[in-house]
């Protein structure tokens, strides 16, 4: 097996912790460019594939997790067991709960979803927490961004 097939649930976990800050502007910069009607659906299509590509990758690659992600794995789920939106939830990811799952990616990370998932379920495919987990944190997190940069658009073109 490969380094980076080793390492590479820890950098997808790395990337979705870290893409406030490159994402967030890159969608605000398409809603004040391309404006609401085309700069909302295009960013919010755009960065959930996106989304859902990194949090396959990352169950693909989380078949053999090292000993070092997997304690970082679990240091931020007991984080999040703290957290008091979604502590009560964290436990509760995967394909047998939705909702919890969808929350929880939301607030958090979706790689750090399906990592969890996957070491609280071994047994469980994981598919349905990959989608409903990227299109969670997708959604909500590009909408936001990119109304706001389209609002701004808005309110810079007076109209």
């Amino acid at each position: 097996m490969s380094r980076l097939a080793l390492a590479w649930p820890g950098i997808a976990l790395t990337i979705t912790m870290i893409d406030d800050l490159v994402a967030g502007p890159v969608l605000a910069l398409g809603g004040i460019v391309l404006g609401p009607r085309l700069g909302i659906p295009t960013g919010m299509v755009v960065f959930t594939c996106l989304m859902l590509v990194l949090a396959w990758s990352a169950l693909v690659a989380s078949r053999n997790i090292d000993p070092s992600t997997g304690a970082r794995i679990e240091y931020l789920a007991q984080r999040a067991a703290n957290h008091r939106l979604a502590g009560r939830l964290v436990r509760q990811v995967g394909d047998e709960h939705p909702l919890p799952t969808a929350l929880v990616a939301a607030i958090i990370s979706p790689v750090f979803v399906v990592l969890w998932a996957r070491l609280v379920h071994p047994a469980q495919l994981l598919h349905r927490t990959v989608v409903i987990a990227a299109v969670a944190y997708g959604l909500g997190f590009s909408l936001f961004y990119a109304a706001s940069g389209s609002a701004i658009g808005l309110a810079i073109r007076g109209g």
